[in-house]
């Protein structure tokens, strides 16, 4: 376990000592904590800096909580038997922390970026190598610059492995994430239109995944989805390249791929060998899952797995919750996909929403999409159109700022059955749902962070259940 005496070297911290403790280089060091809320006993309290708040202010709070040491940027009262160190910038002192401990992992580290999946991506992999090695996969809550650091600090020097979601919003901050977590091996899931008020296009999306594969070491790795735009990119990358996708022309070949009764079925197969392959059947709801299973059963060859061990592996995925977790309320089918959006991953939810067979109607309730910038209002018209064009949707709920937008572009190709409602808020379009949907719907939830629609489901239990006409 580390101790104070390594903290204190590794970010060159000013000791306060609420009264002597011995030698402190022998205190060692809980978990670290940056919410005083969620302090535990033992924990080292982090007082990061906001845009909003100052974490030095909840100090007092932390320490009550049973924190026992603290990283601050101004000097603090210290209770008896606690201690706390003193920086000038409490985030760059947590990032030098997360580098002292990647520098002492001697595993593999696994980055995974890309538009859509990251989290679904990051998952199945680590459900692929933890049936034969010791590793982590810190959810994906935090994926920003922010979060790597403290997800870095999740791992134990005893770990094999460790698979990280890199997540840039700007130019930069992937190149930024990668220096920080040393990956050897690089995942980009798909390239689409995301962040685009800070990335400008698509062009700018795909130099922002290039980061990632710049910073790879010549001998380590690559997966990449058979995308034009990755393809574009690729000479910046020194480490060979396993691309993956349906095209006779990738690495490893999804072929006959069927989706039913909430599974994706397909075999993967290896072109450079056809003799090597396996037959996957995967707890998912809907294709684009495909490209998720492929980059995972991809690492996994990578790392020693055959084919067969990581069929039976992902048999057994537990899908990550709101992204495409399928739900029964009232008698109706529940997509909760409301984690996150943006169009790309919109389009795929409302393939999958076709996809499914219901006796009932299809119904999207579409919140805004974060970050499109002057693109936004044709975005998200483009989301009501793809609901009703591809999703099938029979009615259409939209909520948030651009809801007049979805409800426009619904209506541009939705017939006289077609009922679209604009609404400004989640709560306002409960009250629409709760009414209208019957048993054997199939509703889909697609909207950004921001919107929490998952705060839909909840609700939907207090209205009374209808009955079909």
């Amino acid at each position: 376990m580390e101790n104070l005496d390594q903290l204190r070297q590794a970010i060159d911290g000013r000791l306060l000592l609420g009264s002597p403790l011995g030698p402190f280089g022998n205190v060692p060091l809980g978990p670290v904590a940056t919410d005083s809320r969620e302090v535990a006993g033992g924990d080292l309290f982090w007082a990061i800096r906001g845009p909003n708040y100052d974490g030095a202010d909840f100090v007092a709070e932390a320490f009550a909580g049973g924190a026992t040491g603290a990283v601050v940027n101004r000097p603090v009262d210290v209770p008896a038997g606690c201690w706390a160190l003193v920086v000038e910038d409490t985030q760059d002192a947590l990032d030098q922390w997360a580098a002292w401990t990647r520098r002492r992992f001697a595993g593999t580290v696994i980055a995974v970026s890309g538009t859509v999946g990251r989290s679904t991506t990051r998952q199945m992999i680590h459900t692929l190598l933890q049936h034969r090695r010791e590793g982590t996969a810190p959810p994906g809550d935090e994926t920003n610059r922010r979060g790597l650091p403290l997800n870095l600090l999740a791992i134990a020097p005893t770990h094999d492995y460790a698979v990280l979601e890199l997540h840039g919003r700007r130019k930069g901050e992937i190149a930024a994430m990668a220096e920080l977590c040393v990956p050897r091996i690089g995942v980009i899931t798909k390239i689409g239109d995301s962040h685009l008020a800070a990335l400008g296009d698509r062009q700018g999306v795909v130099e922002s995944m290039a980061e990632l594969l710049a910073a790879l070491p010549s001998d380590g790795h690559a997966v990449l989805v058979d995308d034009p735009w990755l393809h574009g990119v690729a000479d910046r990358c020194a480490a060979p390249i396993t691309w993956i996708g349906t095209s006779v022309h990738c690495d490893l070949v999804a072929q006959g791929i069927e989706t039913s009764g909430g599974h994706v079925r397909f075999r993967a197969v290896s072109t450079a060998n056809p003799q090597r392959h396996g037959d996957f059947r995967v707890p998912v709801w809907g294709r684009h899952h495909v490209t998720s299973i492929l980059a995972a059963v991809a690492v996994g060859r990578l790392l020693g797995l055959d084919f067969d061990e990581m069929a039976d592996a992902l048999a057994g995925f537990c899908p990550v919750g709101m992204r495409c977790e399928v739900l029964e309320v009232r008698g109706a089918t529940i997509i909760n996909d409301a984690y996150d959006t943006n169009p790309t991953s919109a389009t795929a939810a409302f393939d999958l929403l076709r996809e499914c067979d219901s006796p009932g109607r299809r119904i999207a309730v579409c919140g805004d999409m974060a970050d499109l910038g002057e693109r936004a209002a044709a975005l998200h018209w483009r989301m009501g159109r793809e609901a009703v064009a591809i999703g099938r949707a029979e009615m259409v709920i939209a909520c948030g700022r651009f809801a007049r937008h979805v409800v426009a572009g619904a209506r541009s190709v939705g017939g006289g059955s077609l009922r679209a409602v604009p609404c400004r808020s989640v709560e306002d379009a409960l009250p629409h749902l709760g009414q209208a949907m019957l048993p054997g719907d199939v509703v889909l939830l697609k909207g950004s962070r921001m919107m929490r629609m998952e705060r839909i489901v909840a609700a939907l239990g207090q209205y009374p259940r209808r009955r079909s006409a």
